[in-house]
């Protein structure tokens, strides 16, 4: 009977880790991130150090044109894509769309949880080389 008890005890535990590692979470955006260069930046320098933080962080990002740019991160068989407007005093990262895997949820706003660290590494390595200008 005790190993029976412990037995479910475990796949209880298994079953519950299990969900947790896969949880959906509330969609992390950045709105308005204010940039806090030495002195004033042009639109194309701020635009550069996006894109050069971006491929540092390993995302792929598309000029599109002056104070927008897209972001897109694939890894493993993920792939999230996101909206970096900005211009020469703020930034914005948001959410625009990925492949299944990511459990989006536009109704709940909520995602995978692993979006939320990658979009989170992305806006450190933003805010590092904007603020480097």
């Amino acid at each position: 009977m005790q190993a029976i008890s412990r037995l479910l005890i475990c796949s209880f535990a298994a079953i519950t880790v299990g969900a947790c590692a896969s949880a959906s979470v509330p969609v992390r955006n950045f709105a308005a991130v204010p940039i806090g260069a030495k002195s004033p930046p042009t639109l194309d320098d701020v635009g550069k150090a996006i894109v050069k933080a971006g491929v540092a962080a390993g995302w792929q990002m598309s000029d599109i044109k002056p104070g927008y740019i897209i972001g897109t991160y694939k890894i493993r068989k993920h792939m999230a894509v996101v909206d970096v407007m900005y211009s020469t005093t703020t930034y914005n990262i948001a959410f625009k769309t990925g492949d299944e895997s990511l459990r989006y949820d536009s109704q709940a706003q909520t995602i995978h949880q692993n979006y939320n660290g990658w979009v989170e590494n992305l806006e450190v390595l933003i805010r590092a080389h904007v603020n480097a200008l």
